[in-house]
């Protein structure tokens, strides 16, 4: 077993990895980015882009998508073995927004796209984007572009953050000097022939300055180790092998780890909680169900169950506040059925002892626990009854009762663990969802869990947040179908891991 459970968590970072490198290059290639806003209206959900995003010289713009490496490409970089040839070709597009000299003009969404793509590039063509600029036949629409995209390129990000060291405090002062020299060489449309050339013999001059500090022209060494770690997905895995999972889109001060703790009590209660409920109570149903087969017990709670999995929980949630919590009370008491929050205002408890404080909970999860145990439960059941049914129908049953064993301890102690083995797989797949939470009960219920706090990072397109709960809750899957491959061996002696 030992050799299994190491050979298993060998296994386990492999998988995660490749599970989060898909999930990665699907969410990056989705259209739009984290600087587009989501509006929601009675009309429908309606993205718009930053109107930022016009401007590719915007500095606040590119510091932005700086941050969050949206200026790289997703999994290859490939961009420092663009040709001369290339470089010429979508420079002379951009200045006379053509794709040739016959082709009509590029709508505006083209232009952006190739504009901001192109700029993106810029700081890995540097030498060609001079050599452009200071070939004499180049003409002044191409070169003027050719200005503007060296000046991108050559605009270098400072390091953020409270804790800077020494060094990175020095680099953020020579940037600074030289963002700065770079902003004033840009070729405006008053410059005369005499200040362009000037402009340009500066920015020249600037190049063969900084090209060995910025390493401009990298060795061949280098420049293929560029084709994979200057890419999105080698910063965000080096992010992650720190455990720096990163900030919120809207709140650099609030870092996504934090976030998700804070909510971690919800999700515990909400989730884990209904599971354990809903393993003990559909193996009870199960069993009476499989043990009145095709009689009036097992009918009527086969209709049941039917009609709670074939409900959806948008309006069972729904009719629980209205027809259930409004009118009544918890039985054979006075005290209200609350309709929202997971406790009561901190006002009050704050002020409750810790018995106080936990009949408070109970209360407040009454619902929701409700509202999400039916649908699972109504599956696990008749679930349960199947795996029940075939157990009945083996052997070993009857060599048990041919021994005269007690219904009871039959069903208890040789049925029950082996029905327990179909049970124990379906579950162990849901402890991935902990951190999912229930969108729609923590919407109508006003609970602040994971569900709507993921709700709104894809609406946001907050990556941060959409990768760590898919590495999260790939994790806790995978963790789940360990556990329930060990819970075999407990369940039934046959299982063997060896």
């Amino acid at each position: 077993m030992i050799t299994y459970i190491t050979r298993r968590l060998l296994l386990l970072p492999i998988t995660l990895f490749f599970i989060v490198l898909v999930n990665f290059i699907i969410i990056n290639l989705a259209p739009g980015d984290p600087t587009t806003v989501s509006e929601i209206t009675q009309e429908g959900a309606t993205r718009q882009a930053d109107r930022s995003m016009a401007f590719g010289s915007d500095f606040r713009y590119l510091q932005f998508r700086e941050f969050y490496g949206l200026t790289l490409p997703i999994v290859l970089n490939l961009w420092p073995y663009t040709s001369a040839a290339t470089v010429k070709q979508i420079l002379w597009q951009l200045a006379h927004r053509k794709q040739s000299e016959k082709a009509p003009e590029m709508s505006v969404k083209d232009y952006d796209a190739l504009r901001i793509s192109f700029g993106d590039r810029s700081r890995f063509i540097l030498p060609l984007l001079l050599g452009v600029i200071e070939d004499p036949k180049t003409d002044e629409k191409t070169r003027i572009m050719a200005v503007k995209f060296f000046i991108r390129g050559g605009t270098m990000q400072a390091y953020l953050g409270p804790n800077l060291s020494d060094e990175e405090k020095s680099y953020n002062r020579k940037v600074a000097k030289e963002n700065q020299l770079l902003s004033t060489l840009q070729i405006l449309p008053t410059d005369t022939p005499e200040d362009q050339t000037k402009k340009i013999s500066a920015l020249s001059k600037w190049y063969h300055e900084n090209k060995e500090y910025y390493e401009f022209v990298p060795s061949a060494a280098k420049k293929t180790g560029m084709i994979f770690t200057d890419t999105r997905f080698f910063r965000y895995m080096s992010r992650v092998l720190r455990l720096d999972f990163g900030t919120m889109r809207n709140d650099a001060n609030k870092t996504v780890v934090n976030e998700v703790t804070r909510r971690f009590k919800y999700s515990l209660t909400l989730s884990v909680l209904p599971m354990i409920m809903t393993f003990f109570l559909c193996q009870l149903f199960g069993f009476l169900m499989a043990y009145f087969r095709n009689r009036p017990p097992d009918f009527s709670l086969n209709v049941l169950f039917l009609v709670l999995y074939a409900v959806p929980i948008f309006v069972v949630a729904p009719f629980l506040i209205e027809k259930i919590a409004l009118h009544y009370t918890f039985p054979f008491t006075n005290a209200p059925i609350p309709l929202s929050g997971f406790t009561s205002p901190e006002s009050i408890y704050s002020k409750e002892t810790s018995l106080q404080r936990l009949l408070d909970i109970a209360q407040h999860i009454f619902l929701p626990l409700l509202a999400i145990m039916y649908g699972s439960l109504a599956a696990q059941t008749r679930l349960s009854r199947t795996a029940v049914l075939e157990v009945l129908h083996q052997d070993y049953v009857r060599t048990a009762r041919a021994k005269g064993l007690s219904t009871l301890e039959i069903l208890f102690k040789h049925v029950g663990r082996n029905a327990g083995i179909t049970i124990v797989t379906s579950i162990a797949g849901s402890l991935g969802v902990i951190l999912g939470g229930s969108l729609i009960v923590e919407i109508l219920f006003e609970i602040d869990g994971f569900g709507k706090f993921f709700y709104d990072a894809v609406v946001n397109r907050d990556y941060n947040v959409i990768l760590f709960s898919t590495l999260a809750g790939s994790f806790l899957t995978l963790l789940g179908y360990l556990m329930a491959d060990l819970a075999y061996t407990a369940l039934d002696p046959r299982v063997t891991l060896e």
